[in-house]
């Protein structure tokens, strides 16, 4: 697949409105604005298994994919985690074990005890689990991939409904469990399947108007239930489709910073949060620095050489 530097674009926007959405739930800004900022979280999902289905098309050896993916995800990862750990245990003096840090290490936390830190690795680690499966669908047939988008795309409809229904402490608890995200590989498989058939610009529009929608409901709407079932089910299960036909065809790169800042925004991702909870609204950038820091060096002659051939 011919690097594009629009979809590292797409990815940086992912994760600076996660860290806009975390301005918000710190209570550091408290701006409706930024509520609609978790759907960060899908378009990355989205992205992965779009990007990774195209890898495999270009080269399907499965040694070089989960090598690359090692390579990639799990020094930052384990990084990240002990050092969020340390600062949960001995500076914000959160009860954290070393129980804990093992369910971390081995990717399942994120079902076992989803909020043993409270923090967004739970989304790394189904990720992972997703890593294990991408191989298995780029082998089906279009049709077989195209049941498998419409199995998880339903998965998340019928999920989330029943998510949105329950009583805020039990629809919190459902929110970050698998079923909720499942449908945005859903979509990001349809992505795939139709990457040669979406030219046109509508759906900037609906865009427009589903985060407008988002935006006046978390204005005027101060009923929680009501509140779940406009944004957390209707708005975001026509957000996922939105965002597929927003991968196909990206918006033109602003500049080459906005492609570089998305080389990093695995490291964006997760360090943010972790610089916004000790230093309010200044964690943003220090946090994009310390992406810079830990994951340039992983990875910077692939970086400058994409950045330098476009």
């Amino acid at each position: 697949m011919k690097y594009d530097p629009r979809i590292a674009q797409l990815r940086f926007y992912a994760s600076f409105s996660v860290a806009l959405y975390h301005l918000w739930t710190l209570q550091i800004i408290a701006l409706p604005l930024f509520r609609p900022g978790w759907l960060g979280v899908p378009l990355f999902f989205e992205l992965s298994i779009y990007l990774l289905l195209n890898r495999l098309d270009d080269n399907p050896s499965l040694l070089h994919y989960f090598k690359r993916r090692v390579k990639r995800i799990w020094p930052l990862y384990f990084l990240a985690v002990i050092v969020v750990f340390l600062t949960d245990k001995y500076t914000f003096h959160i009860d954290v074990s070393y129980y804990d840090l093992l369910l971390h290490f081995v990717f399942v936390s994120f079902v076992v005890k989803p909020f043993s830190f409270n923090y967004l690795f739970w989304s790394l680690q189904l990720e992972e689990w997703m890593y294990l499966f991408i191989p298995i669908i780029h082998r089906l047939s279009e049709k077989g991939k195209f049941y498998v988008a419409t199995g998880l795309i339903v998965t998340t409809v019928v999920y989330s409904y029943f998510a949105v229904s329950q009583p805020y402490p039990v629809f919190h608890l459902l929110f970050f469990l698998p079923p909720f995200w499942l449908g945005a590989y859903g979509w990001g498989i349809i992505a795939y399947l139709t990457k040669e058939k979406n030219n046109h610009n509508i759906y900037y529009i609906i865009l427009g108007v589903l985060i407008t929608s988002y935006i006046f409901t978390a204005l005027t709407i101060k009923e929680e239930v009501v509140y779940e079932f406009l944004t957390h089910f209707l708005i975001y299960n026509f957000m996922l489709p939105v965002f597929a036909m927003l991968i196909n065809n990206p918006p033109k790169v602003l500049k080459k910073i906005t492609a570089l800042l998305g080389e990093v925004s695995y490291g964006i991702y997760l360090w943010t949060l972790l610089f916004q909870e000790l230093y309010g609204l200044f964690g943003i950038p220090i946090g994009v620095a310390v992406a810079f820091l830990t994951e340039f060096p992983l990875r910077w002659k692939e970086i400058l050489r994409r950045i330098f051939i476009f």
